[in-house]
């Protein structure tokens, strides 16, 4: 497979029943953006009911864009038969051969310039997608992203997150959200311009993203406790600013089915403000500075 390739980005035609693929980039004025990430299991167990349940989750909020991780055929399915998204959204994603028995899928309700997926040094068909906006005049770059998993990985991802640094490095303004598959011990890797958005709002909170002493699911699909932020969202500029992050799928998917979560991963949605530009100073701004004092 290509290192890089260019995505379609498809809308659902109602006409004739199919995604078709589009190319209408468009700019958009936003005083604000809410993004989510989902990992979404790619274990049969209960699918259907956990696809179908973070698919009502996501309907309550709406996010602006949505990237999600560990997308199969069925999954893909299931969200983009949804109602609310043929309406609403754009649609982009990766799965099959090319990428092992999973892949990747964005939605977005904001107009994009183009969408690539891009594969990284990587043992386990990793890599991430890039979408590039346009919003209130200015490029935003948007990236789902999924590292290598395993404490033996880590060295690898420190890699993969280089790669990803070097990859927005020309962005003005990016958000990069996912599944790093991160453990504490490797924090100090985030390093600035870019802002690991949970400990920036919510210090003292762990937000963990895998925690079995919640999720039910997963203690019982491991047979162990663990408790890590996986899932994080950064991000890197000075006009998008992160304001609220909480998780999402935190609680069963019903009644009936009490140890069986929407995923065995909680999603994370991260709401964004725009600050808009500074005024330009007139030419004589200088000039009459330079006189003070």
């Amino acid at each position: 497979m290509r290192a890089r390739r260019r995505l379609p980005v498809e809308r659902f035609d109602a006409a004739t029943g199919r995604w078709r693929e589009v190319h209408a980039p468009a700019p958009v004025e936003r005083d604000g953006l809410t993004v989510t990430t989902f990992n979404v299991w790619f274990d049969e167990h209960y699918a259907d009911h956990r696809y179908r349940a973070m698919a009502a989750l996501l309907c309550d909020v709406m996010p602006d864009v949505m990237v999600f991780q560990e997308v199969t055929p069925a999954a893909l399915e299931v969200f983009l038969t949804q109602s609310w998204v043929r309406e609403h959204y754009l649609a982009s994603s990766i799965t099959g051969a090319d990428v092992g028995n999973y892949g990747m899928l964005l939605l977005t309700r904001v107009p994009v310039d183009g969408v690539t997926y891009t594969r990284l040094p990587t043992r386990l068909d990793r890599g991430y997608l890039r979408a590039d906006l346009t919003v209130n005049g200015a490029a935003l770059a948007v990236c789902g992203v999924h590292l290598d998993s395993g404490k033996r990985s880590a060295r690898l991802r420190a890699r993969q997150l280089r790669t990803l640094f070097r990859a927005v490095r020309g962005a003005d303004e990016a958000v990069l959200l996912g599944d790093f598959n991160m453990r504490d011990a490797e924090n100090p890797r985030i390093t600035a311009p870019f802002i690991d958005v949970w400990p920036a709002l919510r210090r003292g909170e762990d937000g963990f993203t895998e925690d079995t002493s919640i999720n039910l699911m997963r203690y019982d699909s491991k047979n162990k406790h663990r408790h890590v932020r996986f899932d994080r969202v950064l991000v890197k500029g000075r006009r998008w600013h992160a304001v609220g992050i909480d998780l999402l799928g935190t609680r069963p998917v019903s009644e009936a089915l009490p140890r069986v979560f929407p995923s065995d991963h909680f999603g994370v949605v991260c709401r964004l403000a725009h600050l808009p530009a500074a005024p330009a100073r007139p030419p004589w701004w200088r000039r009459a500075g330079s006189r003070v004092g």
